[in-house]
């Protein structure tokens, strides 16, 4: 039966097929076999190959709401609206985006992304696919966290996509399969007057008061290598660990150390045991991850506040 766990990395598949007669004429087993849920681990309180997650490094008097697919507190964008609402000094999302949309998958992606997607928050519900449209049209605008506003950290591709706007992320899919021109929203004909990142910032009495993310795409080493390989998963749980490991509590500050310390660190990493992409250095995969991880909000801000 699917029955995932937090931190469950060991999987038994039983696959069978029965004929007409309820008769099974083909089984077979594959038996620990090992799947990490990626964004999990990022964002969890473990170490995985001498580097922990981003609540590994935070001190242990800050209160800890943990979110995910396989403890069964997300379970769709309600989940998330809620908890967020509560209000929180810092928070953070790792999964998969789009300027306009975040989510993640049930660890395992059963049934393939088109039935194991959940949304976590988006921008808006008004799309050129069947429904079209779902309410409220703007889900971000539930958030009730009135005066609690969180140092949101986003994992994801394109979430702070900056560049975007309204008419042409609409128009975005139409000029691909028609046309054959690419405006490169990357929203695929959702509407999007402002990309994820600076939309929840910008809301006035709720929302973010900062936000730092990808504005291109967001790779992420898969499998057991998740926390220690380059990229997205390094560099956001890496603004943990420069906050609440190395002390940096202004905002602008944290943020260039953890930039600083990708590029050090990964100007001498290599990871040639890595089945399905050896890592032999800096290569494009570690330019692409600095110069595209924004900070849209203050960078003078004290995180947590002055006494």
């Amino acid at each position: 039966s699917y029955d995932p766990k937090p931190y469950g990395n060991v999987t038994s598949i039983h696959v069978w097929v029965e004929n007409e007669n309820g008769e099974v004429v083909f089984e077979a087993w594959r038996n620990n076999t090992e799947m990490y849920y990626e964004g999990e681990w990022v964002t969890g309180e473990k170490l995985l190959h001498g580097r922990g997650g981003a609540l590994y490094y935070m001190p242990d008097d800050f209160e800890k709401d943990i979110l995910w697919t396989s403890n069964g507190k997300y379970t769709g964008m309600d989940d998330v609206i809620e908890a967020f609402s509560k209000g929180y000094g810092l928070a953070f999302f790792s999964g998969h985006g789009s300027p306009g949309f975040w989510g993640d998958h049930l660890p395992g992606i059963p049934g393939n992304r088109q039935h194991a997607q959940l949304a976590g928050l988006v921008v808006s519900q008004v799309r050129p696919y069947f429904p079209f449209i779902g309410f409220p049209f703007f889900p971000m605008k539930k958030l009730a966290n009135t005066d609690k506003w969180p140092v949101v950290v986003v994992g994801g591709c394109h979430n702070a996509l900056f560049n975007v706007s309204a008419i042409p992320t609409v128009l975005d899919i139409f000029f691909l399969i028609f046309l054959g021109k690419n405006l490169w929203m990357h929203t695929y004909g959702q509407l999007v007057p402002e990309c994820w990142a600076w939309y929840i910032i910008k809301l006035p009495e709720t929302g973010a008061i900062a936000a730092m993310g990808n504005t291109g795409y967001g790779w992420g080493w898969e499998g057991e290598w998740c926390t220690v390989g380059a990229g997205d998963g390094w560099i956001t749980s890496e603004f943990f660990r420069q906050y609440g490991e190395k002390g940096y509590d202004v905002l602008g500050t944290a943020y260039a150390q953890t930039i600083t310390t990708y590029i050090q660190h990964f100007k001498e990493f290599t990871l040639p045991e890595c089945w399905w992409y050896p890592d032999l250095g800096w290569d494009w995969i570690d330019e692409k991850t600095v110069q595209q991880w924004v900070l849209l909000g203050d960078p003078s801000l004290k995180i947590g506040g002055y006494p």
